[in-house]
This record gives C-alpha cells, structure tokens and sequence, in this order.
C-alpha cells in the first residue's frame, strides 16, 4: 500500500482534514453503496460535495451544515429544480451499512432534514442547511477507509455510471498489490447503480452503461481502467476491472480536460480516448480487453 493508504487502517477519517478545497476524502460506507439505482447524475455529484462541505466544517451527530446552491450546479446552470430533486432523491436513498462488530445492520437515509433559501431575483444565488442521519454519523466517525475524489473531475462527468464507477476506483488506485477485481454481471450492475429493468442484454450494458463509463475516466480521471469480460462458452459470465496510474503527461492531459467546457467534449473523448496508451505491464492486457469487447458488443 502507498503511506497514503496505510494511514487508513490507523487513522480514523474524522480527525483528518481535506488536503484542499478540491478533494474529497469520501468513507467507503458513502462509496459502497446499494440500491443508489434511481439517483440521478446530479444527486450522484452532490453527495459527494455535501459530505467534503459537511467534513470542512467539522462532522458531529447534530450539526447542520451550510453550502451555496452554486457549489452543486455545473457549466453555468442557473436554475434550482434539478437540485431540489437531487436533493429530495437523496432524502428517499436508504443507506445500508454494516454495523462493525458484526451485530447486524443499520439503516439510514442518506441525507437528513435540509432547508433551501433561494433568491428568485437572482438564480444563481441560494443556500442549502442540511444535515445528517445521527446513526449515518456515528458510523462515519469510526471510518478508516475512504477514496479521494477530484471535486473538478467528479462535476466534470457527463455519466452517472462513470461518478459511481470513478469513486470505487479512488478506493483502489493506490493499492500497490491489487490491480483488478472480478464481479458478476449483478454485482457489477450494482456497483453502477443501474436499474434492474434496464440494458438486459450484456451488448447493450456494454454498448450504453461501460464503454460510456470508462472512456470517461480514461478521459478525466488521474487513472486508466479497462475491462475485460469473462465467458462461460457464448455467455459473458464475470467482468474483470483493472486500473493503472497514468503518466504525469496523461495526467496534465486528463486535467486539462476537465477545465475545459463540456460542449465538445464528448467528440474529444471518442476521438483519442483509444490512443490512450496504458503502462506497459498493462498493454497486452488492456489490447486483449479491448478485442473480447468488440466481439461481445452486439
């Protein structure tokens, strides 16, 4: 493990303070979570704001916590209606956690009680009072594990199924002996958050879901990730995701992406993300990953 990533398992997270205004250091009890399937791309984005603003301000059992509606919005969105339903998704998001003795399971609402002022005169403006569920809290305040997220790269994700994606990753990165894990199709649909009754067909998951998701981060992330399908004769049965660092130049490019403006951005990616050349160890993997699949892609 990095010393970054040691100091997880011995510092709790709560006696830490954000490195900068632009990283979040999220608990893997926020990360790892289930049933986040009808949370919206903007609702995906601000639970992550509202926890780096929450764990700035200083994290207690009863505190409420103040943000400007403008650290939520994107590319110069002015309005508050998509926020307010963000918002609102998260109050109805149910959180499951493992309690750490092992004594059972605890469940709480993702966001708690909030007040929202916003000036109709000036739509840009506005102010959201928010807390969160005392028991979430308490679980919270004895996390050691978390992932570091780039706020500029989070806001700049135009997939939801990339902001899920790219935060389980910043748990993984710096692991210096883990490079990939395995998931079946569920238990991969289900770290993405998507909805049971959509993309049935592998071909379309991939079509829709992955490849959207993981140009993205190839994109904008400070790493690479690929996947590799795994099948059982005709059936794609497993996926296999792995991620390496990026080179300090992919890096600079991946930044500078994620400064620029989002029109346009979509052809940018299409058009060299498969020149993104990964770390040698990792080249003939990734070539094998990218061939299985086209050739799975219906």
């Amino acid at each position: 493990m990095t010393k970054d990533h040691k100091d997880q398992t011995l510092t709790r997270l709560i006696d830490q303070r954000p490195n900068s205004a632009n990283e979040a250091r999220k608990p893997q009890e926020l990360i790892q979570i289930r049933g986040h399937e009808p949370l919206s791309l903007t609702a995906r984005r601000a639970i992550t704001v509202l926890w780096h603003n929450a764990h700035s301000q200083g994290l207690s059992e009863d505190g409420d916590y103040t943000i400007e509606i403008s650290r939520l919005r994107t590319d110069g969105h002015h309005g508050t209606e998509a926020i307010v339903e963000a918002i609102e998704a998260l109050m109805q998001t149910i959180v499951v956690i493992q309690m750490p003795d092992g004594s059972g399971t605890r469940r709480v609402q993702m966001l708690g009680g909030n007040d929202l002022r916003d000036d109709s005169r000036d739509r840009a403006s506005g102010v959201l009072t928010y807390s969160f569920d005392k028991r979430l809290v308490q679980v919270l305040q004895d996390s050691r594990l978390w992932g570091p997220i780039e706020l500029p790269v989070l806001m700049a994700f135009a997939s939801k199924y990339a902001v899920s994606l790219y935060e389980h990753l910043c748990q993984w990165i710096g692991l210096d002996r883990v490079h990939s894990k395995s998931f079946s199709i569920k238990e991969f649909r289900e770290l993405l958050g998507v909805d049971k009754d959509s993309y049935a067909a592998f071909g379309d998951l991939n079509r829709y879901v992955i490849k959207p998701a993981i140009a993205e981060i190839c994109a904008l992330a400070p790493f690479n990730a690929s996947i590799q399908p795994i099948k059982e004769g005709r059936r794609v049965a497993e996926l296999r995701l792995h991620w390496w660092d990026k080179s300090e130049q992919e890096k600079r490019e991946a930044y500078q992406e994620s400064e620029r403006p989002r029109v346009g951005r979509r052809a940018r990616i299409e058009g060299r993300v498969e020149h993104i050349a990964p770390s040698p160890s990792q080249h003939t993997l990734a070539k094998r990953a990218r061939t299985m699949l086209n050739k799975s892609d219906e």
